[in-house]
Parts: C-alpha cells; sequence; structure tokens
C-alpha cells in the first residue's frame, strides 16, 4: 500500500467525519487524542476520536453509533463491544477510526486530557476549557489497582503452570500474554509512564531493556521444553517487579504470600524440567 495514499485519505476522513459532527446541534466539541496530535503518527496509524454531546442526546450517539459511519465514504466495517460508548469503524482503503461518545454532564478534567490533544470542533469553548483546566493533573495510582494487576497476574502464571501439567500446550501458551500484560503495566508504574489506552501499544519505545529481552525470549513454539522455560524467564523477571511494586506502593499485601506463590511454581517448574 502507497503510504501518502494511507496519510491522504486519513485526512480526508477526518475532515469529513468532523464536518459530520458539526452539523448536528447536539454535538458540543470534538477531539483527537492518541498518535496524531503526538506527533507519533504513520501512515498506518488510526483515529483517535472523542465527540462530546450534551446529556439529553448521549443516549442517541450511543444507539447510532454503528448507523451513523456508514454515511461516510469507504466504510467497511464496525467493531464492538456491548455496553460501551464507542465504535471502531474501519474503512477504504486501510484506515480505522475509533470514536468515544462523551455526555458533557460526565465530561470533567481528567490526567487523560493533558496529554496531546488537537480540539477540531469547539464553537463554545466547552473542550479548551477542560484542557487547561486539566494541565496540573497527575495519574494516581491506586493500592486496589496495583492489589488486582498482582493478584491476576500470580493466578495467571499459576494457570500456566496448570495447563502444562496438563499437556494442554495451546491454553498454555495462549496464558503467557496475560502475563505479559501484568508485566508491562508492572513496568509502567514502577517507571512512573502514564497509563496506556492499549497496553500493549509502542512497547517496543517505552519498555525497560529486562521486558523486551525477557518478552523477544518468550515467543516459543509449540513445545512443552521451550513453553516451560520461556514462562519460567517470564516470571523470574515478574518476580522482581513484585518486590519493586511492593516497596514503591506499600502494598497491605503480604509479600511473602506473593513470593511463595512465585518460588513454588519456579521450583516445580525447575525441578520438572
Amino acid at each position: 500500500m502507497d503510504e501518502q495514499t494511507l496519510i491522504n485519505e486519513r485526512e480526508r476522513l477526518l475532515s469529513n467525519v468532523v464536518d459530520f459532527f458539526g452539523l448536528d446541534s447536539a454535538v458540543v466539541g470534538v477531539f483527537l487524542g492518541g498518535s496524531i496530535p503526538a506527533g507519533e503518527a504513520d501512515a498506518y496509524s488510526d483515529i483517535d476520536l472523542r465527540v462530546v454531546v450534551i446529556a439529553e442526546e448521549h443516549a442517541r450517539f450511543i444507539e447510532s453509533r454503528l448507523e451513523m459511519p456508514k454515511q461516510w465514504s469507504n466504510f467497511l466495517y464496525n467493531e464492538w463491544l456491548e455496553g460501551t460508548q464507542h465504535c471502531v469503524t474501519h474503512v477504504k482503503p486501510f484506515g480505522k477510526i475509533d470514536i468515544f461518545y462523551l455526555s458533557l454532564a460526565n465530561y470533567q478534567p481528567s490526567p487523560w486530557y493533558k496529554l496531546p490533544t488537537r480540539v477540531l470542533y469547539d464553537p463554545k469553548g466547552v473542550i479548551a476549557e477542560v484542557v487547561e483546566k486539566s494541565r496540573d493533573l497527575v495519574f494516581q495510582i491506586t493500592e486496589e489497582e496495583v492489589d488486582r494487576s498482582l493478584s491476576k497476574g500470580l493466578a495467571s502464571a499459576q494457570e500456566v503452570y496448570r495447563r502444562i501439567c496438563r499437556g494442554e500446550l495451546f491454553f498454555a501458551q495462549s496464558l503467557l500474554d496475560s502475563i505479559r500484560q501484568h508485566m508491562i503495566q508492572a513496568d509502567d508504574w514502577i517507571n512512573n509512564r502514564p497509563p496506556q489506552a492499549v497496553t500493549f501499544s509502542k512497547l517496543e519505545k517505552r519498555a525497560s531493556e529486562s521486558i523486551i529481552q525477557a518478552f523477544r525470549q518468550s515467543y516459543v513454539g509449540l513445545d512443552r521444553r521451550q513453553i516451560e522455560k520461556a514462562f519460567s524467564e517470564l516470571f523470574r523477571v515478574y518476580r522482581q517487579q513484585i518486590i519493586e511494586l511492593h516497596n514503591q506502593f506499600l502494598l497491605r499485601r503480604s509479600l511473602e504470600n506473593d513470593l511463595y506463590a512465585v518460588d513454588l511454581i519456579l521450583k516445580e517448574g525447575h525441578e520438572d524440567a
């Protein structure tokens, strides 16, 4: 695919979509987040659009979020999750636009809005005001978030070991990504990076070298010994992360219990090998 063509088509789509929403009196503002306003976009970057609407009409936009994109040129298909307030639309030749519909009643200053933003439609200055009030806000990582991630990470590791022991190698290999996800999250927390909407996004540019190295060695074939070795290497790095998280966040959960859960699996895995 010609990259300049992709960029030109993305700009044309963005312009048409902004004009489309600007004609609706219920729309208060439209702005961009993600890689485009951050100056990090390439030809394959998608459009991360936010549409703010008056509270009384918010339900209408959510209900019609799958139908509206069909009115735009080059529409291919939508993807979505039930119960969410967004829709991802794919267009020809190879474009994607992710739109979140925000109710004005809930549109408040947030550290997310201090990240690079490009305001595209803001006739009453509502977006500009929220962005300005967000500049001094910081992301707060709660003990509950770390606690939940650690429990999920440890549970994923135990499940990998359980599936290896049963010979369920497809399942075991698929579960390695769950451990990787919690390792990435821990790496971001330990290094005070802003959270990512997509955990694996731009991992090569932001993750610590120890994480990159462990991940490189963990993508292996469907072989029990290889999966065991990859799992063991990942879990050794995760063990150190667990210690650092306990030190950094002064968690009330037991470090002794967490390390027991780790070391038991590492010991058993080593003996089985």
